[in-house]
């Protein structure tokens, strides 16, 4: 799952050059240890499942010595993982003596410790602790194959929360069982109190190698990578090096780059002794085995084909192999490992920006040392940038958004489970009361916001010069300003454009956060020398990335002649978020009456609003559009039905249009002469289609809750565009009663399921 090491940034053993000499850390980072393949769970994608007697456990005079091993080499960090590690009858001896010779470790777990165990857990406690939790209780136990797993899970996170300094990331295998749990799941952990969550994906080990129907699908894969990417905003949430290289995507799932660290900065010790590169329990890929042979002499003479690699097959020649490497080696092992399918845009690669990105150029991590450079105004933008955005006003930007975020997803988390404004979320007596966020974090917090929308934007306008800036608080600032416009129809001609000028206000401001924000995270690699620092927990099983600070180095012809000198880099940013545009998933997309043209209405007039190559029309949620005349709009909610062929194992299916696309169409009338803002073209469209948005939330709401664990080939309709269209039917649901007769007659019985679902659903599209 995920480990972590206070002791990482020690540079004594790290920060030699040795491993850009020959291709490893001098002495491993990381070492696992498979305490037991012994679980009392039955889970159905156990990657320690052996066939045969030859994983007996390590005896505890050998683990002894293996401690003593690790210690004597400075090895930064031991993992003590399994099949479930609590099994093991003496552990808290094993604590005891990892406790008597100070040795950093960390754990993963999917249970809660016996108080034999708290005991040993309090008095030698672990740097960090992986524990599994895979979605909603029932998904979670029915995963897990045990009842009441899923309180055991929530249990151990807040046991180890308990413990003074022990970081606790809660870790999930997205399957395709689960992965439509994901948004439920995501406030399951933010409530959970872990400090952060880990997002792995299935190798094909153990059980998960005969489960291809587990594996999940191009599209779910694409649906992933964007999900992530939103709610990093709020969360710390790391998608894992399963997945493997990302290309223009990398920077935003990740803090630091890919690079498979197995036999190169970790390795994994099997219960028998033998030791493999990463966690699998195929000795045919083993070192050597630490009964025969010092660990030392293991790791300096072992892993030789891994450390010396040349790409093979399809890498060949392939662009991305400078910063792919072959992705995770996991996967490679079982020829799994290239997902370019997934995240290959050829467009971006037209761009200095996606040249750099998808090359490996650029780190999405802050070196040490280097600069730091904040955009104050928008005269600090390029002028690509800034053609399309101007600042209002000259506050700079502080990069501290961490207690902010907090705060707010603190607010969401307390809304999801239905508890008292503030039960859970005190964060914010130790925000600045001094600062112009203050206003609307506390009225946000405590249910006090004007109800006049004159008020909530001079709020709003005064929040815009904070000094804690962050993604998440523009989407708040959004939320302030528009969500009277859910429940009225019209305002007065003067309030309006009191909210016109608001929201281009924010518009532009939330551009200049984000454009700083990433300058920080993308430019000081390039200008300090193309450095990148390790991570400061393991962000997936082939653990933390080679050496300590490690150099990313491009061909000469890459450097300069592809995308120019360093000097040269702040226009990368620029073009990077112009690609990756602001709340993407929420823009409506829609065809309109031919002869009619709509336009985009700011304060300096209005201007045609462009099309696709195939006519369609796209506005997010800062748009404003009005047309001339009277004009029929046309959406398109369009979602899949029937199964999805794992990615991956196509081959292994006759039938290769295996998807089946189902969409509804909603045509929506809008009045010439009049402005509509994004939520006016939300409420028009429920107002004059109340019935068949109500049906699609209904089974939108409803799918989940009919997963049948018997019939692997039935998946849920997952709505792929203009979801957001169905967002007035989710909050009426949320917040009303519902009829009863309407959901017998729609098969929906479960009342109180879907108004939860619907009230989570409600806050996620407020969580843009």
């Amino acid at each position: 799952m995920g480990s972590f090491s206070s002791y990482i940034s020690d540079n004594t053993s790290y920060g030699s050059g040795f491993f850009t000499r020959n291709g490893y850390s001098r002495i491993p980072v990381l070492v696992q240890w498979l305490a037991t393949l012994k679980c009392d769970l039955s889970c159905q994608h156990c990657l320690s499942v052996s066939l045969d007697n030859g994983f007996s456990d390590m005896p505890l005079q050998a683990v002894i010595k293996l401690i003593d091993e690790i210690v004597e080499m400075g090895v930064k960090e031991f993992l003590v993982t399994g099949g479930e590690p609590l099994s093991r009858n003496d552990l808290p001896l094993i604590i005891d003596y990892l406790g008597f010779r100070d040795q950093n470790w960390t754990l993963n777990t999917a249970v809660m410790p016996s108080e034999y165990q708290r005991k040993a857990l309090r008095k030698n406690r672990p740097g960090f602790v992986a524990v599994s939790l895979d979605g909603p209780r029932e998904i979670h136990d029915s995963f897990r194959g045990r009842k009441g797993a899923w309180e055991e899970a929530i249990e151990a996170i807040s046991f180890f929360k308990s413990l003074p300094g022990v970081r606790v990331c809660a870790g999930t295998t997205v399957t395709s069982i689960n992965e439509r749990f994901l948004e439920e799941t995501f406030h399951l952990v933010a409530a959970s109190g872990a400090d952060q969550w880990g997002i792995h994906l299935l190798v094909p080990e153990g059980r998960a190698a005969y489960r291809s129907d587990l594996f999940l699908s191009k599209r779910q894969l694409k649906r992933l990578i964007g999900f992530v990417a939103r709610k990093r905003r709020y969360f710390n949430v790391e998608l894992a090096d399963e997945i493997g290289y990302l290309g223009n995507y990398e920077p935003l799932v990740r803090n630091f780059p890919l690079t498979c660290g197995a036999g190169k900065s970790q390795c994994v010790i099997l219960p028998d002794g033998e030791v493999v590169p990463c966690t699998t329990l195929d000795r045919s890929f083993s070192a050597g085995n630490i009964h025969q042979k010092p660990l030392r002499n293991i790791w300096e003479e072992g892993f030789s084909k891994l450390r010396n690699y040349e790409p093979e097959g399809k890498c060949c020649g392939c662009i991305y192999y400078p910063a792919c490497k072959s992705g995770c080696w996991l996967q490679r092992k079982s020829g799994k490992e290239c997902f370019r399918e997934i995240w290959h845009i050829p467009d971006s690669l037209k761009t200095a920006a996606g040249i750099t990105v998808c090359l490996g150029a650029l780190a999405s991590g802050l070196s040490r040392g280097a600069e730091i450079r904040t955009a104050k105004s928008s005269d600090d933008l390029p002028p690509s940038y800034r053609a399309k955005q101007s600042e209002t006003g000259s506050q700079p930007v502080v990069f501290d958004p961490t207690l902010t975020d907090e705060i707010i997803i603190g607010h969401y988390v307390e809304l999801s489970a239905g508890y008292r404004s503030g039960t859970l979320n005190s964060l914010l007596d130790r925000f600045e009361k001094e600062d112009p966020a203050w206003d609307i974090l506390s009225g946000f917090q405590q249910r006090t916001l004007p109800q006049s929308i004159t008020d909530r934007c001079e709020l709003v306008m005064n929040a815009l010069n904070t000094e804690y800036p962050s993604m998440s608080f523009a989407a708040l600032l959004w939320r302030v300003v528009n969500e009277p416009f859910f429940e009225t129809e019209r305002f007065s001609e003067s309030e309006t454009e009191v909210f016109y000028s608001t929201l281009e206000a924010l518009h532009r401001k939330a551009c200049l956060w984000r454009y700083a924000i990433f300058e920080n995270r993308l430019d000081p690699y390039l200008r300090n020398e193309r450095f990148t620092d390790p991570p400061f927990f393991m962000y997936s099983k082939a653990g933390p990335r080679p050496g300590d600070v490690e150099r990313n180095y491009l061909a000469t012809d890459l450097n300069i002649e592809r995308w120019g000198s360093a000097d040269d880099t702040p226009g990368i940013t620029a073009e990077y978020l112009l690609e990756h545009t602001y709340a993407e998933q929420m823009n409506l997309i829609f065809r309109s009456s031919d002869t009619v043209k709509i336009r985009m209405y700011s304060s300096s007039g209005s201007e045609p609003l462009n099309t696709d190559s195939g006519g369609r029309y796209t506005i997010g949620i800062f748009n404003v559009i009005e047309s001339d005349e009277d004009a029929l709009l046309l959406f398109e909610i369009m979602s899949m039905a029937g199964s999805e062929i794992p990615y991956g194992y196509e081959s292994k299916h006759d039938d290769e249009s295996f998807e089946n696309h189902v969409s509804s169409f909603i045509e929506v009338s809008i009045e010439g002469g009049r402005k509509y803002t994004y939520i006016d073209i939300l409420r028009s469209a429920y107002h004059q289609r109340r019935d068949q948005i109500l049906a699609i939330t209904f089974q939108m709401l409803s799918e989940a809750n009919m997963y049948d664990e018997g019939n692997i080939d039935y998946m849920s309709s997952d709505i792929m565009e203009n979801e957001a269209l169905l967002w007035p039917g989710v909050r009426e649901i949320a917040g009303s009663e519902i009829d009863r007769s309407t959901l017998i007659a729609n098969g929906f019985i479960d009342i109180e399921e879907i108004r939860s679902r619907a009230v989570k659903k409600d806050i996620d599209f407020w969580m843009f």
